[in-house]
């Protein structure tokens, strides 16, 4: 099974725009954000399949946090974070 994970350059760039958003509020809102997505990662490369899988496309899971939704897919080596995207931009 999967031993971790790791993030697409979409991915990377979603977190590093989720947290700018937010940090334009508060930059302690912003940390505590961001480090509560890793912790979800963490337990996603623990419990890739506790999500749910996406309709459309099966090999994608989709596990809401917060606001957000994470996307990503499972491989026998690890969990692909493909992208975090605001619940309401999705379809």
């Amino acid at each position: 099974m999967s031993s971790g994970y790791v993030l697409t350059k979409r991915a990377q760039r979603d977190l590093n725009r989720i947290r700018a958003y937010i940090a334009k509020d508060s930059p302690r809102a912003a940390v505590h954000f961001i480090e509560g997505l890793i912790e979800e990662f963490d337990q996603i490369a623990a419990f890739p399949f506790m999500a749910q899988a996406v309709a459309r496309n099966p090999s994608f899971r989709r596990l809401p946090y917060g606001a957000y939704v994470i996307l990503y897919q499972v491989s026998e080596q690890e969990v692909v974070i493909r992208s975090i995207e605001h619940s309401a931009t999705l379809k």
